[in-house]
């Protein structure tokens, strides 16, 4: 059974959303899953060797590594992976949940 994990919502801008004057708290998979793809390794401090950096993999014709690179990011994540997909209209789609 997939585990809810709840955190601090980010707004559009990627900022902490503020609502009434609190964090807002949400199911926060999708986030995670985005921010583990979007930024570099070396971006958070806290554990320099995650995250995937997709925009490294622009010029690549053949998005094998960036597929197995985010299954792999999800997995140390904690994530079981199901599947992950690079749509023809360049989407990144994912199946993968929290043990």
């Amino acid at each position: 059974m997939a585990r809810q994990m709840k955190d601090m919502v980010l707004d559009r801008t990627e900022d902490i959303a503020i609502a009434a004057g609190d964090f807002m708290i949400a199911e926060s998979t999708a986030q995670h899953q985005r921010q583990l793809i979007l930024n570099n390794k070396g971006d958070f401090k806290q554990n320099p060797g995650s995250c995937v950096g997709v925009f490294d993999y622009l010029d690549d014709e053949n998005f094998a590594e960036l597929i197995r690179a985010i299954s792999v990011e999800f997995t140390k994540d904690g994530m079981d992976v199901v599947s992950v997909q690079l749509m023809p209209d360049g989407v990144i789609t994912s199946d993968a949940f929290y043990k």
